[in-house]
């Protein structure tokens, strides 16, 4: 009976020691874990603005490069713009539009539209927007559209705090820049007319 029970009292003394340190395992584990789901959780959420970014400025170029005039269609653009970032419609996405001149093999704003940003200015090369040499033909007018958004992960402080305390450097954790642009021709005519600018340039 007594070398049952001191058997017994072993068991459970190496069952407790087992117990306690699974418990400080799980203790030191849990906030990798949590830190690991959560980042999964941004990643994904980043992937879809991404996304929608992208699809926000090939359709707002497609639909102006299908029209032409659209000095009283910009109201179907900015609704165009809330549809394409459904589920994301509060984000405060960077849209710009616009026609562009080659001129001496530069290109040459002739106008611009912006949602939540500024406008490109007429006669200056449209910011953001970079053309390949094979399409720097003089005389060529093309359609132009950016869209970008900043995107702030929820654990953008919390990376900055620990880049910081390992490194010195809070490194670039805040926000993630999401951007994409697009050219294209335009379909039915040469200048897609918005307020007579395509009529009034280049300025004699």
């Amino acid at each position: 009976m007594r070398a049952h029970r001191k058997l017994g009292k072993k068991i459970l003394h190496i069952t407790a020691h087992d117990a306690g340190a699974a418990a400080i395992e799980f203790a030191i584990l849990l906030p990798l874990l949590l830190f690991l789901f959560v980042g999964m959780v941004e990643l994904t959420t980043a992937l879809s603005y991404d996304r929608r970014v992208s699809k926000t400025a090939a359709s707002i170029a497609d639909l102006v490069a299908r029209a032409q005039d659209v000095s009283t269609s910009i109201n179907d653009i900015e609704r165009a713009i809330e549809h394409q970032m459904t589920p994301f419609e509060d984000a405060a996405v960077e849209v710009r539009v616009g026609m562009v001149l080659i001129v001496n093999q530069l290109p040459e704003v002739v106008w611009g539209w912006a949602n939540n940003t500024t406008a490109w200015t007429q006669g200056n090369e449209p910011e953001g927007i970079t053309f390949p040499d094979t399409m720097l033909t003089t005389g060529q007018y093309y359609l132009v559209a950016t869209a970008n958004f900043e995107y702030t992960p929820l654990l953008g402080s919390v990376m900055s705090n620990l880049s910081e305390h390992l490194t010195g450097d809070k490194g670039n954790f805040l926000s993630i820049p999401l951007s994409d642009s697009f050219i294209l021709r335009p379909r039915g005519v040469s200048c897609v007319e918005y307020l007579d600018n395509c009529a009034n340039y280049p300025p004699e």
